[in-house]
């Protein structure tokens, strides 16, 4: 048949039974296109089986309409506009396109004169014994000259013909010298074969063969169907139903899913070979199928750190927000630059109106009160943060840094506690000052940084030619949780002339709740600038990092280069752009899921939500000390550090002996106190926590981190980041477990 029904019939039979045949290794499919169905029916499945991976080739004889309606006007003036000339290769194309012919899955047509199809019919015959009609001749044909162009592959042709009606033709002598066919002569059609291809592509075997093939997911429609099945996939991921339902139910599932499934890097090699997609990118390296692409983004899902589990406590980071992730996925889909305001002008508007919110919350502004001025970016990440209190707070004490370089100026001082991130000796290396020239000052027990310290530090550079410039002091400090005394500081600085800066990269969803800021934040106002992360306490999707400053116009001053060919001063809204305060050029829109984010939550629920975290957190301290020194407080906790030491059978009784607290245990206001404690146990106390951990690796169970600090031997250290799933009952069976773990240490 060549009605409309005729290619679902080659779909329904043809094409599965090649792709069965080929254990699914076809890669190129050869049919003329004498009924219409056969290559579009059959490509069509094949196509649809390979996920786009199957090439097809349509041979079409000298003469044949085909060739004009397929490449447009490519039929030469010989032929005349769709008219044809006859041929003797029997077929369609002679009148018109049938109308079973689709060119939608066509991916090369290749023009074959009579001469060539029957003389591979003969040659089929003498050396395979096959008796093939002209059809079968001319797809063979074609099927050869496109074997002679592969390095590798598996094609499938069709013989639609038998040769029995040509008998009289094609394998009689003299009826092909009467029709100059005969062996050796020249072919009659040679000049109509080259007028032909003159008028189509040079090289008409280019697209299946020479090219590289297209990869699966360039077929817009496949696209979109991979793209719904990751949505799907990464969707259930990110929800995580069963570990945060709560209840029981919750609790159990907290502790029975593990929170990572730890592998070797073999081990993980192995396994994405396993599906088809190795991790080594090798050189001619093919393109993955659909199928195998989901396998492989599966396979990271299950093999990665499951940060949305409740008991990933080990970095201050956790699952993504739901909405904030959404406007994650949003972002990366429209791929814009927030550098003018021309590209991105929602993201733009987003970034603007997130900062002005954070802005006054930082200065603490009454509700209602105007937005102060300030100044500010959304940056990749709280070390960049930093670095820019730095950069602005060098341009403000030598402008002419900016111009002349470090060479013939001050030497420029920096300051930060000894508790503080190490992107502050990072940035001053970075920056050119060198990381001698960022001095760590002294810290109480708990971390917080000594006023009379600083003051000290600064006088004695003063003392020895130096210009200190910048103080880093710190709003929850990344082993302690410690919290600056702001007030203290800014009179230091004040005294000295120095710049003052906070990294509230951690500690910042203190400034949620007007609860925690009057507990952790008094006089972080004063400061000039912040630095704020909300993938951390707020649980955006990474990154999502701010900085900001009360001088307005100062990040253009510090990091401006006018490029003439982004911030023309005579364009359309060209005072929205942002991106010439930056030290970057390309720059995502981090701060749009931190404004979808909020606009779904409204302050009251992101105040609700870090006091829960907070709460939990000495809620988690107060189990700690009453475990009747299972546990012990390394630590006073602040912020929602909990830090404390597991404490094995054995040496409980020891430890008992000494005092390892000053005073009671219970008492949360105890600072610790080692001196007492002999060495020895000290440094079998040591050992404890990377046993315990690694145990708790091994079996899935929560991730928390360790490590010694203020000369105090190993201990754990649980952040609550979110605490989205957490309760008093799941934190009260985490530490049963650890104890049972811990027996025999």
């Amino acid at each position: 048949s060549e009605g409309c029904d005729n290619p679902d019939a080659y779909y329904n039979t043809l094409g599965p039974e090649i792709w069965e045949q080929t254990s699914g290794e076809v890669t190129h499919f050869v049919a003329g296109g004498s009924t219409g169905g056969t290559m579009s029916g059959t490509s069509r499945f094949l196509k649809e089986a390979s996920e786009g991976r199957v090439q097809t080739l349509m041979p079409d004889p000298v003469g044949s309409v085909l060739w004009g309606a397929y490449h447009g006007d490519g039929t030469p003036a010989e032929e005349g506009a769709l008219a044809a000339m006859k041929y003797k290769v029997e077929g369609v194309g002679k009148d018109s396109v049938p109308g079973a012919l689709s060119f939608e899955n066509v991916d090369a047509m290749l023009s074959v004169t009579d001469k060539e199809a029957f003389d591979m019919c003969r040659r089929l015959s003498e050396t395979e014994g096959v008796l093939a009609g002209g059809s079968g001749g001319l797809n063979v044909h074609a099927a050869v000259e496109l074997s002679e162009r592969l390095d590798k592959g598996t094609i499938v042709t069709v013989l639609p013909d038998s040769g029995v009606k040509y008998l009289s033709k094609i394998f009689n002598s003299s009826w092909r010298d009467q029709n100059g066919l005969k062996d050796g002569a020249e072919d009659p059609q040679e000049n109509l074969q080259k007028a032909r291809i003159d008028a189509g592509p040079e090289d008409a075997l280019a697209a299946v063969a020479d090219h590289p093939q297209k990869p699966p997911l360039a077929n817009r429609e496949e696209a979109g169907r991979f793209l719904q099945a990751a949505v799907t996939m990464f969707s259930e991921y990110a929800t995580a139903r069963e570990l945060h339902q709560g209840g029981p139910a919750g609790a159990k599932a907290i502790a029975d899913q593990p929170v990572i499934k730890l592998r070797s890097p073999e081990q993980i090699c192995g396994e994405f070979a396993r599906v088809g997609v190795p991790m080594a990118i090798g050189d001619n390296e093919e393109a993955a199928g659909r199928e195998e692409l989901l396998e492989a983004c599966q396979l990271t899902l299950d093999l990665s750190m499951q940060t949305n589990h409740p008991l990933f406590m080990n970095q201050l980071y956790a699952g993504p927000d739901p909405v904030g992730l959404v406007g994650e996925w949003l972002v990366a889909a429209a791929n814009s630059n927030v550098h003018t305001y021309e590209v991105a002008p929602v993201f733009t508007l987003a970034e603007r109106e997130a900062l002005a919110k954070m802005a006054r919350m930082w200065m603490a502004v009454p509700e209602g009160g105007e937005t102060p001025t300030h100044d500010g970016l959304f940056v990749p990440g709280g070390s960049m943060a930093n670095m820019y209190g730095i950069l602005l707070a060098r341009h403000a004490a030598d402008p002419e840094v900016r111009e002349r370089g470090l060479a013939g100026g001050p030497r420029m001082v920096g300051f930060c506690s000894d508790e503080a991130h190490y992107s502050f000796l990072k940035g001053a290396a970075t920056t050119g000052l060198g990381r001698q020239n960022m001095v760590a000052v002294a810290t109480d027990d708990d971390g917080v940084m000594i006023p009379e310290a600083l003051d000290a530090a600064i006088e004695e550079a003063k003392a020895a030619g130096a210009k200190p410039f910048f103080v880093g002091a710190t709003a929850g400090t990344t082993v302690l949780g410690a919290y600056d005394n702001f007030t203290a500081v800014r009179k230091v600085c004040d005294r000295h002339g120095v710049w003052m800066h906070v990294d509230a990269a951690w500690g910042s969803g203190a400034f949620l709740s007007p609860r925690l800021r009057a507990q952790y934040l008094a006089g972080v106002e004063s400061a000039d600038s912040i630095t704020w992360n909300p993938h951390k306490q707020m649980n955006m999707p990474l990154t999502c990092s701010a900085f900001l400053t009360k001088k307005e116009g100062a990040l253009r001053e510090a990091n401006a280069s006018s490029a003439a060919y982004l911030f023309q001063p005579d364009k359309l809204y060209t005072e929205m752009d942002l991106g010439d305060r930056s030290i970057q050029c390309g720059r995502r829109a981090d701060a749009f899921k931190l404004w979808l984010a909020w606009k779904s939550k409204g302050d009251k629920q992101w105040a609700a939500e870090s006091e829960h975290a907070y709460d939990l957190a000495a809620t988690f301290e107060r189990r700690i000390r009453a475990s009747e020194r299972r546990f012990v407080m390394a630590a006073r906790r602040s912020c929602t550090n909990v830090c404390f030491w597991y404490v094995p059978p054995r040496l409980r009784p020891q430890l008992a002996l000494h005092a390892l607290l000053d005073g009671d245990e219970m008492d949360p206001e105890g600072p610790v106190d080692i001196s007492g404690v002999p060495k020895p146990l000290l440094d079998e106390l040591q050992g404890v926590a990377p046993k315990l951990k690694a145990r708790m690796q091994e079996t899935g169970d929560a991730m928390i981190g360790f490590q010694q600090n203020k000369g105090l031997p190993n201990f754990f250290r649980c952040v609550f980041a979110g605490a989205k799933g957490l309760d008093e009952t799941v934190l009260e069976e985490l530490l049963e477990r650890m104890d049972v773990l811990g027996q025999d240490l």
